[in-house]
């Protein structure tokens, strides 16, 4: 199985947002895909926050 280091996946993630906020705010980037790619943003974090997390619980208690 492939590992990678969790740290920079985040970082990578956190990277290519902040360079998409920087071409909405000059102004390079659509309102649809402005929405478009923030709804994607936020499905890749909480896929990131699932699949990174240290510890899964497998009960409700």
């Amino acid at each position: 199985m492939a590992t990678m280091n969790k740290i920079s996946v985040r970082e990578e993630v956190a990277r290519v947002k902040q360079e998409f906020e920087q071409l909405c705010s000059a102004g390079k980037v659509t309102p649809e895909v402005k929405i478009v790619m923030n709804s994607l943003l936020v499905v890749v974090e909480l896929i990131l926050s699932i699949f990174l997390e240290k510890k899964t619980r497998k009960n409700s208690q």
